[in-house]
């Protein structure tokens, strides 16, 4: 994202838990002063596990018709310039080619998880796009009371943690900021003195954390963050403190040295989907191959 916001692509597959991603693209929309890509995919071909889903939400000569029309229902008293855009075909293809086509910033998109095709894309679809996707994908998970305020940036401090930081300032740039770390120390609990070893650790944590934000010159034009350390496995401590203060978006990187979402995003990306509690903006790095 840049200072001259591109559009944003909201992805839905037309389900009543997606009204939460609609209604938080809109907003982003209205604060950014960008327009808003509204994207449905039908897909071309039917699984067996889809067969649940009812008829009229199939592939059929009536779909895009009867999509086009739900959609600009939903989009009739938008307050922001919108596009319907309904195509057929494999969704994470489909949703990249629009996202690249139309310029967009960022892609949201929706959970859904209590839909069968809902769970589906929660599993696939959202972490390939997290994997493969220029632009930082944000998943709603919460219904928008109120534009983001208080957002939680993890980090381990590298080049992709940066640019996830400056995605979120992009974003909200008026929002609370808090920068979280998690580390792990070796040994600890296995009948081995901690307090040493922890303290070091924990030290190794604040200078790694003054250098971030001293080479971060976009953090020098905002209120300063709030610096969290803790040790642990980054999905449990993340998301207890995610709970614990109810932040409202959680901002993370695909790539890093300990990254959170590391090369390993399929099982990691799924869990940490699962347990926080706030929405969720994740964002590669660009030159991650």
């Amino acid at each position: 994202m840049t200072q001259q916001t591109g559009p944003i692509l909201l992805a839905t597959d037309l389900s009543a838990r997606g009204d939460r991603a609609l209604d938080r693209s809109l907003q982003l929309a209205k604060e950014l002063g960008t327009k808003l890509i509204v994207l449905h995919v039908m897909e071309s071909h039917a699984t067996p596990a889809r067969l649940t889903t009812p008829v009229w939400r199939r592939l059929s000569t009536d779909h895009k018709a009867l999509a086009e029309r739900e959609l600009a229902d939903d989009l009739a008293a938008a307050d922001v310039p919108t596009e319907v855009v309904v195509v057929s075909g494999d969704p994470l293809v489909r949703i990249m080619e629009t996202a690249d086509s139309y310029g967009c910033s960022l892609i949201v998109t929706g959970t859904a998880r209590d839909e069968t095709l809902g769970r589906l894309l929660l599993g696939t679809t959202v972490e390939k796009l997290a994997r493969q996707a220029r632009q930082p994908v944000l998943v709603v998970k919460t219904r928008p009371r109120r534009p983001y305020r208080d957002v939680l940036v993890a980090t381990d401090f590298s080049a992709g943690s940066r640019q996830a930081l400056r995605a979120a300032l992009q974003l909200v740039p008026n929002a609370a900021l808090t920068l979280f770390h998690s580390y792990d120390v070796p040994f600890q609990g296995k009948n081995v003195p901690d307090d040493a070893i922890t303290r070091s650790f924990y030290k190794a944590a604040e200078q790694s954390a003054r250098e971030f934000i001293a080479e971060t010159p976009e953090l020098a034009q905002v209120a300063a963050p709030t610096v969290v350390l803790e040790s642990g496995q980054p999905e449990t401590v993340l998301s207890e403190y995610s709970f614990n203060h109810r932040s409202d978006l959680v901002v993370t990187g695909t790539h890093g040295r300990t990254g959170i979402l590391r090369t390993a995003i399929g099982s990691v990306a799924e869990r940490l989907l699962e347990s926080l509690p706030s929405d969720v903006l994740i964002v590669r790095l660009l030159d991650d191959k």
